[in-house]
């Protein structure tokens, strides 16, 4: 789903929260990405349904996915962490 010119740039990020909208707990990978056009730092984030803690669990799961920029990945970490069971 990248498109060209788009290369995945180091290991991924890992964030397990409560899903935003929804309540549930959910499993987020965030891949930074560099783009040979213009260099932003843009993310891929893919969401995954559970906490998954296990590797070969995530490859397996259904995932959604996108890309996001710096500014939307923030957004979505602060998100996420205000809806942590004590919170």
């Amino acid at each position: 789903m990248l498109t060209r010119g788009v290369q995945v740039r180091g290991a991924s990020a890992v964030l397990h929260g409560m899903h935003p909208l929804r309540g549930y707990p959910a499993t987020w990978h965030l891949t930074p990405l560099t783009s040979a056009e213009h260099g932003s730092p843009d993310f891929l984030v893919e969401r995954a349904d559970g906490h998954i803690d296990d590797p070969l669990v995530w490859e397996l799961a259904e995932k959604e996915t996108v890309v996001m920029d710096t500014h939307e990945v923030t957004e979505l970490a602060r998100r996420v962490s205000a809806r942590q069971p004590g919170a």
